[in-house]
């Protein structure tokens, strides 16, 4: 299923080093090239606002402002039109500032809306330097990178980690005012983190199946990898029926509660799912591999993934791949590259010259090649 959407014009008013900049997009696939320091990753920074409360840099919100912005408030902004499935649609960012706190303001057409709305903004899958350092992170980095996927082809896992969360935070603030007191009210929320939690790690496993199955079938000079799920929830629903867990899980929150109070944390759930990529033959954990592998591995996955949407319905979907051909060979490049543009994924890539793009000359007709240093797209 096609993505059915792109941004045909990207406006940017004091955004980061940017007082000015006015891209007009005609291709589905952008590449933004220029010099250190020219505000490439800026530009696609701005678009992953459309997607995440603070961006793929998940920066204070006072730092995405010019700093040189002297007026108004209302001079930031971010502005996209949108062409979703042949409808054009404008929709905008700007902020809003109450006491010392910024907040962000969406705008659909010029109306105001609120900033959860899923369905009218577009989904956005990044990909960022830091992603590369994966596999030594934290368990958090991995199961967001994990859950970004599965975003893509199912809107509603957003929605269900979302109202997740919001009852995870409920329960501490309840521990923390009543104790373990309150029992009918914990009972409540507990059932509720329940319901939700075996949904979302039911829909991590099932997805896992299908990346593990693109990955057994990645062309054979690339290593044989397999995902595996490493939470103590993940790996009860792989041993017991899901109405067993049910009940460990309701009980275990329940038992936890004087640890979680102590701790001010959920210490059992959703989570803290977690998962490792192991080398099949050798059985050996990735993490353990050269720096250089691991760049290389860490995109099989995504290439896997892309793999799994010519397969899935998905929509309304995004690319943004900010500065990844510095320590990928160009026949990877090309792997992901032909295969996004087959599925007509709009995609927008930063780069230092972009030296791969002028010497393909497949490349010229698909890709919209933006000089960021050419003066016409903006005002210093």
């Amino acid at each position: 299923m096609d993505s059915n959407i792109r941004i045909e014009k990207l406006t940017l008013n004091n955004f980061r080093n940017h007082k000015f900049l006015k891209l007009d997009i005609s291709k589905n696939m952008v590449l933004i090239y220029g010099e250190n320091g020219s505000g490439k990753t800026s530009v696609l920074e701005s678009i992953s606002l459309f997607d995440t409360s603070h961006g793929f840099k998940a920066s204070n919100l006072s730092e995405i402002i010019n700093n040189d912005l002297q007026g108004p408030l209302e001079m930031f902004g971010v502005n996209l039109l949108l062409n979703d499935s042949n409808n054009l649609k404008k929709i905008g960012i700007g902020l809003k500032k109450t006491m010392d706190k910024f907040q962000k303001i969406i705008s659909i057409e010029g109306k105001k809306t609120r900033g959860d709305l899923i369905k009218n903004t577009p989904n956005i899958y990044s990909v960022i330097p830091k992603m590369t350092f994966l596999f030594q992170s934290n368990s958090e980095e991995r199961r967001n990178f994990l859950d970004k996927m599965i975003f893509v082809i199912d809107s509603n896992h957003k929605k269900n980690i979302l109202d997740y969360e919001k009852h995870k935070i409920e329960r501490i603030k309840i521990l923390k005012k009543w104790k373990i007191q309150n029992g009918e009210w914990l009972d409540a929320v507990e059932k509720k983190m329940v319901s939700y939690g075996l949904i979302i790690s039911d829909n991590r496993r099932n997805f896992l199946k299908k990346l593990n199955f693109m990955l057994a079938n990645i062309d054979k000079e690339f290593p044989l990898l397999q995902i595996k799920l490493k939470g103590d929830l993940d790996k009860l629903l792989l041993e017991k029926p899901a109405i067993e867990v049910e009940e460990i899980f309701a009980s275990t929150l329940k038992k936890n509660r004087e640890k979680d109070l102590l701790t001010g944390r959920t210490n059992y759930g959703a989570n803290k799912t977690d998962f490792n990529v192991l080398e099949k033959e050798s059985h050996k954990d990735v993490k353990l591999f050269s720096t250089g592998q691991q760049k290389t591995i860490l995109f099989l996955l995504i290439f896997a993934f892309i793999k799994c949407l010519e397969q899935a319905p998905y929509n309304k979907t995004i690319f943004l791949l900010d500065d990844v051909f510095s320590y990928l060979d160009n026949k990877f490049v090309n792997m992901v590259l032909e295969k996004l543009n087959e599925l007509k994924v709009q995609t927008w890539m930063t780069d230092v010259k972009g030296d791969w793009i002028f010497e393909n000359n497949k490349y010229k007709e698909i890709i919209d090649r933006i000089n960021i240093d050419d003066k016409r797209f903006k005002v210093n």
